[in-house]
């Protein structure tokens, strides 16, 4: 995963980055060491950043100092910070120390994340000729915003055929179904324990803007749980 994140030259500021009222922020202390996912409220560019407080972090207080990361677009960003004052009315949220040095990286839009998600396969003209027991539930082994690898029993098709693949997943916690067709790139024997299944390179062809941005918000919310950036925690 690390070889998916590229190192910008020219640090951005928070303020550039521009980053989104409502975004989760996840904040990591280190005494005593923990994870929390917060939200961001708001922020006062070279005074303070605004979140909410995180449930079960009694034991930090103020001056406590604690490393920031965030998401923006397809950067993310981390800096450290301390805790500047920690507010309980009219409902709890931090102040932190507003940034002067950020880390800023950018995901590479080719990134792949492992998934385990079970799709739908359906072909793409009726009556192809390919098989007679359409659809076909296979499995999506790993994902990106430009296409998937799924794994079937049987062929789906040769390459160069096209598809329709439907799935369904979880964006913030709200369910998504996504359809949407997709050209077959490659098709390749592998063993997984006794069970012979064949692997199917898919790319995804003529996305919608919303099934785009639903599939690109999945993406990089996997890519920062798999990469330790992101933990699905109550707020």
């Amino acid at each position: 995963m690390a070889e998916a994140l590229e190192q910008l030259k020219n640090v951005r500021t928070l303020a550039e980055l521009n980053p989104r009222i409502g975004e989760k922020v996840q904040i990591e202390t280190r005494t005593p060491r923990g994870r929390y996912s917060v939200q961001l409220l708001g922020y006062r560019e070279a005074s303070s950043l605004m979140v909410s407080a995180p449930k079960k972090a009694s034991s930090i207080n103020e001056g406590a100092r604690v490393t920031v990361r965030l998401m923006s677009g397809n950067y993310i960003c981390a800096f450290s910070a301390k805790v500047l004052k920690i507010q309980s009315n009219p409902y709890p949220y931090w102040h932190l120390e507003y940034p002067k040095d950020t880390e800023v990286r950018r995901i590479r839009s080719h990134t792949r994340v492992p998934v385990n998600l079970v799709v739908s396969v359906d072909e793409y003209e009726p009556d192809s000729g390919l098989r007679h027991d359409w659809p076909v539930t296979s499995y999506c082994t790993d994902i990106s915003i430009k296409g998937a690898c799924v794994d079937a029993p049987v062929a789906l098709g040769k390459v160069g055929d096209k598809l329709f693949v439907t799935t369904r997943f979880q964006v913030a916690g709200v369910d998504q179904v996504v359809l949407t067709p997709a050209l077959i790139r490659s098709v390749t024997p592998s063993e997984e324990g006794i069970t012979k299944v064949l692997s199917h390179g898919l790319e995804f062809l003529e996305l919608d803007d919303e099934t785009h941005l639903i599939l690109t918000s999945f993406v990089y919310q996997q890519f920062l749980i798999e990469t330790g950036h992101l933990e699905i925690v109550s707020v």
